[in-house]
Protein backbone atom coordinates (compact mmCIF):
# COMPACT_ATOMS: atom_id res chain seq x y z
CA UNK A 1 0.00 0.00 0.00
CA UNK A 2 2.71 2.40 0.71
CA UNK A 3 4.52 1.30 -2.75
CA UNK A 4 1.08 2.28 -4.11
CA UNK A 5 1.09 5.94 -2.55
CA UNK A 6 4.31 6.56 -3.65
CA UNK A 7 3.89 5.85 -7.46
CA UNK A 8 0.24 8.12 -7.33
CA UNK A 9 2.28 11.19 -5.70
CA UNK A 10 4.82 10.77 -8.23
CA UNK A 11 2.84 10.37 -10.96
CA UNK A 12 0.42 13.03 -10.16
CA UNK A 13 3.57 15.12 -9.89
CA UNK A 14 4.22 14.15 -13.39
CA UNK A 15 1.37 14.68 -14.47
CA UNK A 16 1.19 18.47 -13.26
CA UNK A 17 4.77 19.03 -14.44
CA UNK A 18 4.27 18.44 -17.99
CA UNK A 19 2.04 22.10 -18.01
CA UNK A 20 5.49 23.82 -16.45
CA UNK A 21 7.78 23.98 -19.54
CA UNK A 22 11.37 24.78 -18.69
CA UNK A 23 12.03 27.99 -19.59
CA UNK A 24 15.69 27.50 -21.39
CA UNK A 25 13.56 24.95 -23.33
CA UNK A 26 11.29 27.45 -24.47
CA UNK A 27 14.19 30.14 -25.51
CA UNK A 28 15.57 27.27 -27.55
CA UNK A 29 12.12 27.36 -29.61
CA UNK A 30 12.12 29.11 -33.09
CA UNK A 31 9.21 30.84 -32.17
CA UNK A 32 10.26 32.44 -28.52
CA UNK A 33 12.65 35.01 -30.75
CA UNK A 34 9.81 36.43 -32.16
CA UNK A 35 8.49 36.59 -28.95
CA UNK A 36 11.93 38.43 -27.97
CA UNK A 37 11.61 40.44 -31.05
CA UNK A 38 8.42 41.54 -30.07
CA UNK A 39 9.48 42.70 -26.10
CA UNK A 40 12.10 44.26 -26.69
CA UNK A 41 10.93 45.99 -30.28
CA UNK A 42 12.36 49.01 -28.52
CA UNK A 43 15.75 48.24 -29.49
CA UNK A 44 17.20 49.01 -32.45
CA UNK A 45 18.90 46.12 -34.62
CA UNK A 46 22.70 46.05 -34.38
CA UNK A 47 22.35 46.63 -38.63
CA UNK A 48 20.29 47.87 -40.91
CA UNK A 49 19.83 44.74 -42.62
CA UNK A 50 17.06 45.83 -44.72
CA UNK A 51 18.71 45.70 -48.18
CA UNK A 52 20.40 42.52 -47.34
CA UNK A 53 17.25 40.55 -47.37
CA UNK A 54 17.60 39.49 -43.91
CA UNK A 55 15.63 40.17 -40.71
CA UNK A 56 16.38 40.40 -37.32
CA UNK A 57 16.07 36.92 -35.79
CA UNK A 58 17.05 37.72 -32.57
CA UNK A 59 16.99 40.79 -30.01
CA UNK A 60 20.66 42.68 -29.82
CA UNK A 61 22.46 41.77 -26.63
CA UNK A 62 25.52 43.93 -25.08
CA UNK A 63 28.43 42.18 -23.41
CA UNK A 64 30.98 44.06 -21.50
CA UNK A 65 34.36 43.14 -20.15
CA UNK A 66 32.83 41.40 -16.66
CA UNK A 67 30.47 39.32 -18.98
CA UNK A 68 32.17 38.65 -22.21
CA UNK A 69 32.97 35.09 -20.75
CA UNK A 70 29.12 34.59 -20.50
CA UNK A 71 29.21 34.42 -24.74
CA UNK A 72 32.91 33.68 -25.05
CA UNK A 73 34.46 31.29 -22.71
CA UNK A 74 37.90 30.56 -23.32
CA UNK A 75 38.82 32.87 -25.10
CA UNK A 76 37.85 35.53 -23.47
CA UNK A 77 41.41 36.91 -21.82
CA UNK A 78 42.84 37.31 -25.49
CA UNK A 79 40.25 39.65 -26.20
CA UNK A 80 40.29 41.24 -22.80
CA UNK A 81 44.48 41.94 -22.86
CA UNK A 82 43.76 43.33 -26.21
CA UNK A 83 41.96 46.55 -25.02
CA UNK A 84 38.34 45.14 -25.50
CA UNK A 85 35.44 47.59 -24.52
CA UNK A 86 32.28 45.42 -25.58
CA UNK A 87 31.07 43.40 -27.40
CA UNK A 88 27.36 42.94 -29.22
CA UNK A 89 25.68 40.80 -30.92
CA UNK A 90 22.41 39.41 -32.81
CA UNK A 91 21.05 37.19 -35.05
CA UNK A 92 20.04 37.64 -38.34
CA UNK A 93 17.34 35.03 -40.65
CA UNK A 94 16.81 34.81 -44.26
CA UNK A 95 13.23 33.31 -43.83
CA UNK A 96 12.63 33.62 -40.20
CA UNK A 97 13.46 30.17 -39.27
CA UNK A 98 15.64 28.26 -37.16
CA UNK A 99 17.61 26.90 -39.91
CA UNK A 100 18.61 29.28 -41.86
CA UNK A 101 19.94 32.68 -39.74
CA UNK A 102 23.55 33.92 -39.12
CA UNK A 103 25.04 35.62 -35.67
CA UNK A 104 26.53 39.14 -35.85
CA UNK A 105 29.55 39.30 -33.30
CA UNK A 106 30.81 43.03 -33.34
CA UNK A 107 33.96 44.10 -30.78
CA UNK A 108 34.56 47.39 -30.00
CA UNK A 109 38.12 46.92 -29.71
CA UNK A 110 38.61 50.84 -28.40
CA UNK A 111 41.80 51.21 -31.93
CA UNK A 112 42.21 50.15 -34.70
CA UNK A 113 45.24 48.33 -34.02
CA UNK A 114 43.71 46.04 -31.31
CA UNK A 115 41.18 44.99 -33.67
CA UNK A 116 43.73 44.22 -36.43
CA UNK A 117 45.70 42.08 -33.86
CA UNK A 118 42.39 40.15 -32.58
CA UNK A 119 41.63 39.57 -36.79
CA UNK A 120 45.62 38.82 -37.38
CA UNK A 121 46.18 36.58 -34.60
CA UNK A 122 42.96 34.42 -34.43
CA UNK A 123 43.25 33.80 -38.67
CA UNK A 124 42.74 30.66 -40.06
CA UNK A 125 46.09 29.19 -41.74
CA UNK A 126 46.20 29.43 -45.53
CA UNK A 127 42.96 31.71 -45.40
CA UNK A 128 42.62 34.19 -47.99
CA UNK A 129 41.58 37.30 -48.17
CA UNK A 130 38.37 38.74 -49.83
CA UNK A 131 37.16 41.39 -52.37
CA UNK A 132 34.32 42.56 -50.54
CA UNK A 133 35.65 44.40 -48.01
CA UNK A 134 39.30 45.16 -47.12
CA UNK A 135 40.87 43.20 -44.49
CA UNK A 136 38.42 40.70 -44.18
CA UNK A 137 38.75 36.45 -45.16
CA UNK A 138 36.00 34.12 -45.33
CA UNK A 139 35.54 30.33 -44.50
CA UNK A 140 33.04 28.21 -45.03
CA UNK A 141 30.17 29.30 -43.55
CA UNK A 142 31.51 32.68 -42.00
CA UNK A 143 33.42 35.82 -42.70
CA UNK A 144 36.15 37.60 -40.54
CA UNK A 145 36.82 41.28 -40.73
CA UNK A 146 38.90 44.10 -39.33
CA UNK A 147 37.31 47.53 -39.90
CA UNK A 148 38.57 50.78 -37.77
CA UNK A 149 38.74 49.84 -34.09
CA UNK A 150 35.79 46.83 -34.76
CA UNK A 151 36.60 43.03 -34.89
CA UNK A 152 33.79 41.13 -36.51
CA UNK A 153 32.59 37.78 -36.92
CA UNK A 154 29.56 36.79 -39.11
CA UNK A 155 28.90 33.33 -38.63
CA UNK A 156 26.54 30.88 -39.83
CA UNK A 157 24.41 27.93 -40.00
CA UNK A 158 25.37 26.25 -42.83
CA UNK A 159 27.62 27.02 -45.64
CA UNK A 160 24.74 27.38 -48.80
CA UNK A 161 25.36 29.90 -51.44
CA UNK A 162 22.34 32.38 -50.29
CA UNK A 163 23.46 32.31 -46.99
CA UNK A 164 27.33 33.26 -48.03
CA UNK A 165 25.88 35.95 -50.01
CA UNK A 166 23.64 37.16 -47.14
CA UNK A 167 27.03 37.18 -44.87
CA UNK A 168 28.99 39.65 -47.38
CA UNK A 169 25.70 42.12 -47.77
CA UNK A 170 26.15 42.83 -43.98
CA UNK A 171 29.75 43.13 -43.90
CA UNK A 172 29.13 45.87 -46.29
CA UNK A 173 26.48 47.44 -44.76
CA UNK A 174 28.57 47.91 -41.44
CA UNK A 175 31.37 49.03 -43.75
CA UNK A 176 29.16 51.60 -44.91
CA UNK A 177 27.83 52.27 -42.07
CA UNK A 178 31.54 53.35 -40.35
CA UNK A 179 33.57 55.06 -42.31
CA UNK A 180 33.37 53.12 -46.02
CA UNK A 181 36.26 51.47 -47.31
CA UNK A 182 37.95 54.46 -47.91
CA UNK A 183 39.48 54.66 -44.43
CA UNK A 184 40.23 51.00 -44.54
CA UNK A 185 44.18 50.26 -44.08
CA UNK A 186 46.31 47.28 -42.07
CA UNK A 187 48.13 49.03 -39.24
CA UNK A 188 51.64 48.37 -39.73
CA UNK A 189 51.58 47.12 -42.91
CA UNK A 190 54.67 49.52 -43.72
CA UNK A 191 56.98 48.52 -41.44
CA UNK A 192 58.28 45.87 -43.53
CA UNK A 193 60.06 45.25 -46.91
CA UNK A 194 58.24 43.65 -49.87
CA UNK A 195 60.39 41.27 -51.08
CA UNK A 196 60.56 37.60 -50.06
CA UNK A 197 57.41 38.87 -47.56
CA UNK A 198 54.72 36.32 -47.42
CA UNK A 199 50.98 37.11 -47.78
CA UNK A 200 48.50 37.87 -45.44
CA UNK A 201 51.44 36.87 -42.52
CA UNK A 202 51.59 39.92 -40.85
CA UNK A 203 50.24 39.96 -37.12
CA UNK A 204 50.31 42.46 -33.89
CA UNK A 205 50.70 41.02 -30.71
CA UNK A 206 49.67 43.13 -28.25
CA UNK A 207 50.89 41.23 -25.06
CA UNK A 208 53.67 38.46 -24.12
CA UNK A 209 55.18 37.96 -27.66
CA UNK A 210 57.74 35.27 -28.22
CA UNK A 211 56.34 34.39 -24.46
CA UNK A 212 58.23 37.64 -22.78
CA UNK A 213 55.97 39.96 -20.60
CA UNK A 214 58.15 42.98 -21.74
CA UNK A 215 57.65 42.37 -25.41
CA UNK A 216 54.53 43.88 -26.24
CA UNK A 217 52.67 45.54 -29.33
CA UNK A 218 55.28 43.26 -31.52
CA UNK A 219 54.06 43.41 -35.56
CA UNK A 220 55.63 40.44 -37.37
CA UNK A 221 55.77 38.72 -40.97
CA UNK A 222 57.07 35.87 -42.52
CA UNK A 223 59.64 35.58 -45.04
CA UNK A 224 61.33 33.41 -47.70
CA UNK A 225 64.86 34.14 -47.96
CA UNK A 226 66.62 31.51 -50.06
CA UNK A 227 63.78 28.65 -49.44
CA UNK A 228 63.96 29.30 -45.56
CA UNK A 229 61.07 30.32 -43.53
CA UNK A 230 61.86 33.15 -41.19
CA UNK A 231 59.79 36.11 -39.03
CA UNK A 232 60.74 39.38 -38.52
CA UNK A 233 59.68 41.56 -35.99
CA UNK A 234 58.93 45.18 -35.67
CA UNK A 235 57.20 47.37 -32.89
CA UNK A 236 57.58 51.15 -32.88
CA UNK A 237 58.44 52.18 -29.05
CA UNK A 238 57.57 55.92 -29.44
CA UNK A 239 60.96 56.74 -28.54
CA UNK A 240 64.90 56.16 -29.42
CA UNK A 241 65.80 55.63 -25.79
CA UNK A 242 62.90 52.86 -25.11
CA UNK A 243 63.49 50.90 -28.34
CA UNK A 244 67.23 51.34 -27.41
CA UNK A 245 66.50 49.83 -23.90
CA UNK A 246 64.08 47.32 -24.65
CA UNK A 247 66.54 45.61 -27.36
CA UNK A 248 69.27 45.64 -24.35
CA UNK A 249 66.75 44.13 -22.31
CA UNK A 250 65.35 41.21 -24.84
CA UNK A 251 69.10 40.17 -25.26
CA UNK A 252 69.07 40.21 -21.26
CA UNK A 253 65.99 37.56 -21.36
CA UNK A 254 67.20 35.71 -23.69
CA UNK A 255 70.47 35.37 -22.15
CA UNK A 256 69.00 34.68 -18.75
CA UNK A 257 67.17 31.34 -20.57
CA UNK A 258 70.56 30.14 -21.54
CA UNK A 259 70.92 31.67 -24.98
CA UNK A 260 74.30 33.04 -26.05
CA UNK A 261 75.73 36.00 -28.11
CA UNK A 262 77.65 34.81 -31.33
CA UNK A 263 79.78 36.77 -33.75
CA UNK A 264 78.40 37.39 -36.86
CA UNK A 265 78.82 39.62 -39.70
CA UNK A 266 75.29 41.79 -38.78
CA UNK A 267 74.17 45.54 -39.21
CA UNK A 268 76.60 47.00 -37.31
CA UNK A 269 77.39 47.25 -33.49
CA UNK A 270 73.98 48.34 -32.13
CA UNK A 271 73.08 44.39 -33.34
CA UNK A 272 73.51 41.31 -31.72
CA UNK A 273 72.89 37.91 -32.81
CA UNK A 274 71.81 34.92 -30.60
CA UNK A 275 72.01 31.23 -30.96
CA UNK A 276 69.08 29.51 -28.45
CA UNK A 277 69.12 26.02 -29.02
CA UNK A 278 69.52 25.22 -32.54
CA UNK A 279 67.66 28.74 -33.72
CA UNK A 280 69.30 32.23 -34.26
CA UNK A 281 67.95 35.69 -32.91
CA UNK A 282 69.08 38.84 -34.25
CA UNK A 283 68.13 41.71 -32.28
CA UNK A 284 68.02 46.02 -32.94
CA UNK A 285 66.85 49.00 -32.48
CA UNK A 286 66.45 51.65 -35.40
CA UNK A 287 65.64 55.28 -34.09
CA UNK A 288 62.16 54.43 -31.93
CA UNK A 289 61.83 50.64 -33.69
CA UNK A 290 62.71 47.25 -31.42
CA UNK A 291 63.40 45.08 -34.61
CA UNK A 292 64.59 42.17 -35.61
CA UNK A 293 64.57 38.18 -37.08
CA UNK A 294 63.26 35.72 -34.80
CA UNK A 295 63.89 31.91 -34.41
CA UNK A 296 65.73 31.90 -37.91
CA UNK A 297 67.01 27.90 -38.76
CA UNK A 298 69.85 30.01 -40.63
CA UNK A 299 72.11 33.03 -39.26
CA UNK A 300 73.08 33.77 -42.65
CA UNK A 301 69.41 34.09 -43.79
CA UNK A 302 68.86 36.09 -40.75
CA UNK A 303 71.28 38.11 -41.94
CA UNK A 304 70.38 39.06 -44.37
CA UNK A 305 66.46 39.79 -43.96
CA UNK A 306 67.95 41.61 -41.10
CA UNK A 307 69.91 44.44 -43.05
CA UNK A 308 66.65 44.93 -45.54
CA UNK A 309 64.73 45.19 -42.88
CA UNK A 310 67.08 47.96 -41.00
CA UNK A 311 67.07 49.61 -44.49
CA UNK A 312 63.56 49.68 -44.94
CA UNK A 313 62.91 51.19 -41.39
CA UNK A 314 65.38 53.91 -42.16
CA UNK A 315 64.67 54.82 -45.54
CA UNK A 316 60.55 54.36 -45.07
CA UNK A 317 59.08 53.83 -41.73
CA UNK A 318 57.14 56.72 -40.35
CA UNK A 319 58.91 58.78 -38.16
Amino acid sequence: MAFMAVLLITGTGVFIRQFQINPAVVALRPESHQQALSSEADQPALLDATSSGMTPFSPPEHFGPDTLYEKINGRADLYLSSGFVSLDTQRFSMDNTSDNWVEVYVYDMAKAENAFSIFSMQRREGAESIGVVPNAYRTENALFMAHEKFYLEIIGTDASEALQAGIDRLAIIFVQAHGGNSVAYTPGANLFPESGLQAESLQLVTANAFGYEQLDRIYTAEYRIDGIRLTAFVSDRQTVEAASTLAVEYRRILASYGATTIDAPLLDEDAAAMKFFDAYEIIFSRGKYLAGVHEAGSLEAAGILAGQLAGHLKANAPK
